[in-house]
């Protein structure tokens, strides 16, 4: 075990393991108090070190040490960990143990190329790659981190889906059971899947819906953002097919049954069929919603990203700008932004000037 040695005037350690005598220094000078410190704290804790075997390990720099070290992290914060937890541990299986510090920028690059996916799609790794290296940042293992501002290139932006007015009124007319509540809620209110499942009949009153939580996966939540909790009027309509389901039910939930909306997809398939409209995911209810509104000019792109829930009118533009088309606004041949007389026979300068 160890014990206290003097050399000159320096305080050292000397030990033994496995039979190997090792001196450390504790660059320390030999003082009564510095003597009690090293015989009191320091030599019990190499001691410690020695018996439990730990002072043989060296320190794990691995990058699957810190991914792991991070999916402990996420598991507890994280909301959606089972949904992501598919890209996280791909991401740590790419680098498996290399050590963390001798892995450069140019493989990060190379393994975002690697992922056959939208840039969009890339973002989920490249951000759990970026806070890997960040914990080896801050544990003094590598000095900066290599993921950071790395291109992943331009998105080609998916046209929006929606369905016409009068493909709109087919399904809803052919439409039966579950899937029916649902498309009136849907195609009426622009309400994300996962907000819809999670309603509850106390979440409605006076023709009004609460939106304050989403189920995905049969799990119960909070919503994605704040700006995601908000009221949206619905029409009579609506709210007695919601009655009319009330009625009906045994549960404080509207759709009880249903744990994610890829249970409604063969429902969902066969009205497509039945009703001989081009099939679109039914997200696209939702896009339907909001295509209409703009289309129309019920509302104003501010009014709407409340009524979706968006976290900003940027967003909403960005998913919506192909749809707001110039063509689409009537200014009338007699507008007159403001209010001029330039022009008419009377009034115009040329008239005054002949």
């Amino acid at each position: 075990m160890a014990n206290l040695m003097v050399r000159g005037d320096t305080l050292y350690i000397n030990y033994r393991v496995d039979g190997k005598r090792y001196k450390r220094t504790t660059k320390l000078k030999n003082t009564p108090k510095n003597r009690k410190y090293v015989e009191n704290v320091l030599i019990p804790e190499l001691n410690e070190k020695i018996e439990d075997g730990s002072i043989y390990r060296p320190k794990d720099t691995s990058f699957r040490y810190y991914g792991e070290l991070l999916l402990e992290e996420k598991m507890k914060t994280v909301r959606s960990y089972a949904y992501r937890s598919i890209y996280y541990k791909k991401v740590i299986d790419y680098f498996g143990n290399r050590k963390i510090e001798t892995i450069t920028r140019l493989e990060c690059k190379r393994f975002f190329s690697s992922l056959k996916m939208q840039p969009n799609s890339k973002r989920a790794y490249r951000s759990f790659l970026k806070e890997v290296f960040e914990y080896a940042v801050d544990d003094n293992v590598i000095p900066i981190n290599p993921a950071v501002n790395i291109d992943l290139g331009r998105q080609e932006k998916a046209n929006i889906q929606f369905f016409e007015k009068d493909e709109v009124n087919k399904l809803l007319n052919a439409s039966i059971g579950i899937i029916r509540l649902y498309l009136f809620i849907a195609f009426h209110t622009g309400m994300r899947p996962s907000e819809i499942l999670g309603l509850q009949f106390t979440d409605i009153k006076n023709n009004v819906i609460n939106v304050i939580r989403g189920k995905v996966r049969g799990k119960v939540d909070r919503l994605k953002t704040k700006n995601a909790y908000r009221k949206i009027r619905i029409p009579d309509f609506v709210n007695d097919e919601i009655e009319f389901a009330k009625r009906n039910s045994m549960s404080l939930y509207l759709f009880p049954e249903i744990r994610n909306i890829s249970n409604l997809r063969y429902q969902w398939r066969k009205l497509c069929k039945d009703t001989n409209i081009e099939f679109k995911v039914i997200k696209s209810a939702r896009h339907t919603f909001a295509t209409h509104m703009l289309r129309d000019n019920v509302v104003s792109l501010n009014e709407l990203s409340g009524l979706l829930g968006h976290s900003s009118p940027k967003v909403t533009l960005t998913h919506y700008a192909s749809v707001i088309n110039s063509i689409n606004v009537d200014l009338g041949k007699d507008f007159n932004l403001f209010g001029n007389t330039l022009g008419t026979e009377d009034n115009s300068t040329l008239t005054k000037a002949q």
